[in-house]
């Protein structure tokens, strides 16, 4: 999430998500994958038929804005085919995880004793962004627009953080992103400090996020990650999450020139 560099911007129009309808009703959004990438983002949003002609239409569509490389948002299988039958190829898989809120109870506190998450604030992204580079490889790692767009991706949103030190000292070790749309929840992101894992920061922000989500009416929690990221799977399926078959995948169409 950030401006495309100067060198880009001559090349392609704006580093803004745009829309794109096919003429079969189903609707789309594009952009730069990353603020300072070449490659672009397309992400199918229900509307209409997702076929083959609507993906190629959209392709086109897209290229006419300086783009050649274009890769999916995460996809379930049925969102896949048709950008298969286009020539797209998977890129990456990711597992999909489904639970049910817990009710508020008061057993997160207990649990953690005195530290708790707290509101993650516009100062606090500098160093949220930072434990994100160094959590995830590079392919998954958010900057500014990634973390702008996940915020804003549901109608409701929760941001914590987990911090060390004194008021004069704080540091922030960890941090999560929870969305809610309806009845359905999201764990959107969830990342600690390499150097600060294994103490419990993980399950104390996952615990925040499942007790919020229930507090305001979500039935279903999903949550994706990387099939090597054992930890992150450990934390989800001991909190109880269980796999949903056939999981994600990110789609990559190569440019014509490849």
């Amino acid at each position: 999430m950030a401006l495309l560099s100067s060198a880009s911007r001559s090349s392609r129009s704006s580093a803004r998500s745009r829309m794109f309808t096919a003429s079969t009703g189903v609707r789309f959004r594009f952009g730069p994958r990353r603020g300072d990438c070449p490659e672009a983002q397309v992400v199918p949003l229900g509307g209409g038929l997702l076929d083959r002609p609507s993906v190629a239409e959209v392709v086109d569509h897209v290229r006419t804005h300086g783009y050649d490389t274009i890769l999916t948002s995460a996809l379930t299988p049925d969102e896949q085919r048709p950008f298969l039958d286009a020539g797209f190829r998977t890129e990456e898989d990711l597992y999909l995880l489904l639970a049910d809120p817990r009710p508020v109870d008061g057993s997160t506190t207990r649990r953690h004793g005195s530290r708790t998450t707290s509101r993650m604030r516009r100062r606090d992204l500098s160093r949220v962004l930072d434990i994100d580079a160094a959590a995830f490889s590079a392919f998954w790692r958010f900057d500014r627009m990634a973390f702008e767009e996940a915020r804003t991706a549901t109608p409701s949103c929760r941001r914590r953080v987990v911090s060390v030190g004194g008021p004069t000292r704080r540091k922030v070790v960890g941090y999560a992103v929870t969305g809610r749309s309806g009845d359905q929840g999201y764990l959107q992101r969830l990342a600690v400090d390499p150097d600060q894992q294994g103490r419990g920061i993980g399950r104390m922000l996952l615990d925040d996020a499942l007790h919020w989500l229930a507090h305001h009416g979500a039935t279903t929690v999903l949550v994706n990650t990387q099939p090597d990221n054992d930890p992150a799977l450990d934390l989800y399926r001991s909190a109880g999450f269980t796999d949903r078959p056939g999981g994600l995948s990110v789609l990559r169409l190569e440019s014509r020139s490849s």
